[in-house]
């Protein structure tokens, strides 16, 4: 198992500004360590076995959402789905694989009634909480010698080997690593190729929508979408770089997670640089995890460095353009933080009210219990900081509630308005959960009445 750095007493950090003082200087960010499971899944990651799924997936020639209308046959949306679904099945008796189907009106890009599925594995925990992770298997392409789309038109070649192949097949790989690893996770692991991505997050949107409406609790979405060149179209290699959007704004529980999976990274895939974006996604453009954002889940997208324009919603987008060690590799900066997420406990619950100045000049820190946290790690960064910059690991043990069931420390001398605090709930194998931020809502400015009259 893991080791962690030893808990502070909690006792220790109320005692004096000198005892601060000292917790201050051993308290820079320290990366977490490896647990010899996790290691051992990511090392099952194969680039062959991508490279054999997605060599099935392009033979489809198109996957457009529309080619439901073509009917049974070797080409075309239906053939696809029923090969991800059964490659799910193949994989282990754990997973459960289903198809998650809706039935479509005409809507934005979707002129006719449809049947739209999305291609589901589920990973049962020992937890309801959800993880998911995804990417889109349907595809789009102007017809070649045409400037603009016919949405019409789905029977245009369109391979999508890299948009979004390259999402599907690393979907897929972490369903068998993760299924195959024997190891029981606390969360259960949903992984789904989505559908309808290119007419507008139908899909996603569906899935969503059902799920925030039968109150199912997703603590993460890591979407995958054209994740697996290396190559842009200026020319510039860069394979050992992956992006992480996050919406905005910068304390979002969206943004903790994309300063999650940077940090999981270090340890598990050294050398790759976990570039962090500070947008919901490239400018002007969009993608699944955009709809799970719009119903209050966290979520992030992972693309690739460097992006070939020219490969995008044509027929060029073949699977000569997808680099499989560099795609190899975003899957495991992906699957390090996946299985740590799914390890550790839930995340923290806390109120920015129950953040307070203590006798004046501290910080006082309240959060409610995490079930099966041994340890917290209390973070703070300078108010206009992006990231975590000092930290504290917390005993459990030492911590007594209070009236209201709330648990934390005080940090003396510590000013509430020049630095922003956060709380991550750590287990027994020294796994954690996501930062919880203290952010408070913006203030509703009351009109006043103005006297009328002369």
């Amino acid at each position: 198992m893991p080791r962690r750095p030893r808990p502070v007493a909690a006792a220790l950090l109320v005692s004096s500004a000198l005892t601060l003082g000292c917790a201050l200087q051993a308290s820079a960010q320290t990366a977490p360590s490896v647990d010899p499971r996790i290691a051992e899944l990511l090392a099952e990651v194969s680039p062959e076995r991508m490279r054999e799924y997605l060599e099935v997936l392009v033979g489809f020639e198109q996957r457009h959402t529309m080619s439901v209308l073509d009917g049974p046959g070797e080409t075309g949306i239906v053939p696809a789905r029923e090969y991800i679904l059964e490659t799910f099945r193949g994989f282990s008796p754990l997973l459960q694989a289903e198809l998650d189907c809706y039935d479509i009106r005409p809507v934005q890009r979707i002129r006719q009634e449809i049947e739209l599925c999305n291609v589901m594995a589920v990973l049962p925990g020992t937890s309801p909480r959800r993880i998911y992770v995804s990417g889109h298997y349907d595809t789009v392409a102007r017809r070649p010698g045409e400037p603009g789309f016919d949405w019409d038109r789905w029977d245009n070649p369109s391979p999508g080997a890299n948009d979004d192949g390259s999402g599907t097949v690393l979907t897929m790989e972490l369903a068998r690593v993760f299924a195959q690893s024997g190891i029981q996770f606390d969360a259960t692991l949903v992984f789904i190729a989505l559908a309808g991505e290119e007419e507008g997050l139908i899909g996603a949107t569906l899935h969503a929508q059902n799920a925030a409406a039968h109150s199912v609790v997703i603590d993460a979405v890591f979407n995958h979408d054209i994740i697996g060149n290396s190559t842009g179209g200026n020319g510039i290699v860069d394979s050992r770089t992956v992006r992480v959007f996050s919406e905005d704004p910068m304390d979002s529980m969206s943004r903790q997670m994309a300063r999650y999976i940077r940090r999981m990274a270090g340890p598990y895939v050294p050398g790759h640089v976990v570039k962090p974006i500070a947008r919901e996604d490239r400018f002007g453009r969009g993608g699944d995890h955009t709809a799970f954002n719009r119903f209050g889940y966290t979520g992030v997208r992972f693309s690739e460095a460097r992006e070939n324009y020219s490969m995008q919603h044509t027929d060029n987008d073949v699977i000569e353009g997808v680099d499989f060690e560099y795609l190899a590799r975003n899957a495991r900066v992906s699957g390090a933080a996946v299985a740590s997420l799914a390890l550790a406990p839930p995340i923290p619950e806390l109120s920015a009210s129950w953040l307070g100045r203590g006798d004046g000049y501290d910080a006082d820190i309240r959060w409610r219990p995490s079930p099966g946290a041994t340890a917290y790690r209390v973070v703070w960064r300078e108010a206009w900081g992006p990231d975590w910059e000092h930290e504290i690991y917390v005993d459990a043990a030492g911590l007594e509630p209070d009236r209201g069931a709330r648990v934390g420390i005080t940090l003396p001398d510590m000013s509430i308005d020049g630095y922003i605090y956060g709380v991550a709930a750590v287990g027994p194998g020294g796994h954690e959960s996501f930062v919880r931020p203290y952010v408070r809502p913006p203030r509703v400015v009351r009109p006043v009445p103005e006297r009328g009259g002369n």
